[in-house]
Parts: structure tokens; sequence; C-alpha cells
């Protein structure tokens, strides 16, 4: 099964797979395996492990799971000023969809939401270079959080506590990457965020 997304167009463009057992990725895309469990295969030799995240070129994939193909964000350039105005005009930010204070001026803005069984997605974009999320370690429920970086740079930083200075490791992604997962065995998270590096788009991806 393949199905077109909406949820970030009209910048980006995806499509959810399930159960294929031959399809060829159109040009240069990212492609992301959201199966906790099996492997996708690429041109019938190398094996994308679970929740990991790899650049394609045409290239021949079985996937016996679930994943997403991004099929244009490296088509997307943040250093153009209407680019960016065209996101944060479409895109709402932190600040529109919680008014709450912590969120007045952080430069952060979302796509809609799409769950599709288990998997909720969004796109994000952060629209200022060494701009740090809030620092949290406790989620809605118990779920698999994972950022992959579509454009520009970014990392995920890992805390001993809320205070930023306690950050004791960090995760860089670049785009066409996800990073390594960041929950332990029984599901839980260090204190944590997101962090741009330079302008750029991620996906929040939360698997239940």
């Amino acid at each position: 099964m393949i199905q077109r997304l909406s949820f970030g167009e009209p910048f980006i463009e995806s499509r959810y797979i399930q159960d294929e057992a031959d399809y060829t990725t159109p040009g240069h895309c990212i492609l992301i395996n959201l199966d906790i469990e099996k492997s996708i295969l690429l041109e019938g030799v190398y094996s994308l492990p679970p929740l990991t995240a790899i650049r394609t070129c045409g290239t021949h994939i079985q996937v016996p799971g679930k994943a997403l193909l991004i099929c244009n964000a490296g088509t997307i350039d943040l250093t153009d000023l209407q680019t960016l105005d065209c996101l944060r005009k479409v895109w709402k930010s932190n600040w529109e969809l919680t008014h709450l204070e912590k969120h007045r001026g952080v430069p952060y803005y979302k796509s809609s939401r799409i769950t599709i069984d288990n998997i909720t997605m969004n796109f994000c974009l952060v629209s200022e270079p060494n701009s740090p999320s809030g620092i949290h370690r406790e989620h809605d429920g118990k779920i698999r959080e994972l950022h992959v970086q579509l454009v520009g740079e970014g990392a995920v930083d890992l805390m001993r506590s809320e205070d930023p200075s306690s950050m004791f490791a960090s995760l860089s992604l670049t785009a066409g990457t996800t990073h390594i997962p960041t929950w332990d065995v029984e599901g839980n998270y260090p204190w944590h965020r997101f962090r741009s590096k330079t302008r750029c788009i991620f996906l929040a991806v939360e698997i239940r």
C-alpha cells in the first residue's frame, strides 16, 4: 500500500508505505523506517533497520512493515526569506498552538498532525539557528519519540535535569538522518530537548 499524505503540503510531499514488496523511490528522497521490528531491504542487498532513516535515489525497496518517504525536502531553501515567510504563514507557531507564555517568541512552527494506526507525525520548522526547545522527559503516554532531520542541521540534547548546563550527551542530526533511541527498556526518557544548529525542518514522530 502506498498512500500520499497531505499534512506537509504545499511544502513537503510525503508517502506512507506499508507491506509493499516492489517499489522504486522517485529520485532523491528520504526514507524512514517506522516499523519497530522489521527492516527495509534496498536493492536486494542493504537492510535499513527499524527506526532509522536514509537518503535514496531511484532505489528499489521492499517494505514488509511501515515506512514514510519524504520526496522533496531537499528542494527547500531556508536561506530564502520568501520561502521562510511562506512556511511561517501556513504552519502555526508554538505560541499560536498553546498560548503558553513560555512559547511566546519561540521560533518553532508546526504543520498539522496526522495519525495512522499507532503513529503520529508532524513537521516542525525552526526558523532561527541555535534555538532550543523546552527541556522535557514526560510524554502523553508511553511512546517512542523520533526526530528525523529533513533540512539543515540540529541535535537532540540529553540532560541530567531541567537545567541546560546539565547536558551530558548530544545526538547530532543532519538532513536524512535520525538519532538512536533515547528511551530505556521500560520506555522512560532522560531530560531532553531538540536544538537547531541552523534554520531547519525536522519530522517529529511518536509511535505508540
